[in-house]
């Protein structure tokens, strides 16, 4: 498995290449993959081709994350994963990307708590358009990897992915989203793990009845091994279960940025705990 972070967690200094920056700051932390999107100024096939090389010479593994609407029907569903797809080939041309994750949305508007149509039914048009877009970047060698984004369990993103039936989609297990659907996060890997070929590495803070002025059930944004989601169990069972534990990717990333946090010293706790506690299931 390889170590490594989403960009959110690495913001440049002012004046700084967006990306070349993060590579760089990535690879001075010991880190292996980073997880990228591509802003629509930083889409110029030669800079992303630059980024490329650099990443390249630094050993950090790119991964691409992107999402849209794939609940939509009929001509709006064809313009919403065509537009998908060309954002993932553009990547996997010019940044070399080959995996993809995906995130379905709206998220606070679709998800399996929210009014609308049966359950089985949403499913069945996520699992219809996500292999219509697995079909249209198959032939670029890309992989797509659903991932349980505060939306499903984890034995319902098998469901989509299963009833898609496409050979490049596959699963970017959330190890903290779960919580988000009352889920425990060791359970969705068991269910996901077949299919997960990418993560992120959360780690979140339950409080199951929370006193003072937020009361209620709360799940807290904290650096990894401070809450929790049992990290080290959930790589024990991908390690086991995964198609390819050697090149599955673990990238850090928070459920939020705590206010008054800096992103980047959470970042370096959560490497830190990773590199101790996670070091047997890395390369």
């Amino acid at each position: 498995m390889k170590l490594g972070s989403v960009i959110t967690l690495l913001p440049p200094p002012e004046g700084a290449d967006p990306l070349i920056w993060r590579v760089d700051k990535a690879a001075s932390l010991g880190l292996t993959c980073l997880g990228v999107f591509v802003r629509e100024e930083w889409k110029a096939p030669d800079y992303l081709r630059k980024v490329a090389e650099h990443a390249a010479r630094k050993g950090v593994e790119l991964r691409l994350g992107t999402g849209g609407n794939f609940y939509l029907h009929g001509a709006q569903a064809r313009a919403e994963i065509d537009r998908v797809a060309e954002q993932v080939i553009h990547a996997r041309r010019h940044l070399g990307t080959t995996f993809s994750s995906l995130a379905p949305g709206p998220m606070l508007t679709h998800h399996r708590f929210a009014a609308g149509p049966p359950l089985s039914e949403r499913k069945a048009r996520l699992s219809e358009n996500l292999g219509t877009l697995a079909d249209a970047v198959r032939g670029e060698g890309i992989t797509l990897g659903l991932e349980n984004h505060c939306d499903w369990r984890g034995h319902e993103v098998v469901e989509i992915v299963r009833g898609a039936n496409r050979t490049n989609l596959m699963m970017q297990i959330d190890t903290g989203n779960a919580f988000s659907v009352f889920e425990e996060p060791v359970d969705c890997a068991r269910a996901m793990g077949p299919w997960v070929v990418s993560s992120h590495l959360k780690d979140v803070h339950v409080t199951p009845f929370a006193t003072g002025d937020m009361r209620g059930s709360r799940a807290v944004s904290v650096p990894l091994g401070q809450g929790h989601v049992d990290n080290v169990e959930i790589c024990r069972i991908l390690e086991r279960e995964s198609p390819d534990p050697a090149s599955l990717t673990l990238l850090i990333e928070p459920f939020y940025v705590p206010e008054g946090v800096d992103p980047l010293k959470f970042l370096e706790e959560s490497v830190a705990w990773g590199k101790v506690h996670l070091a047997e299931f890395l390369n």
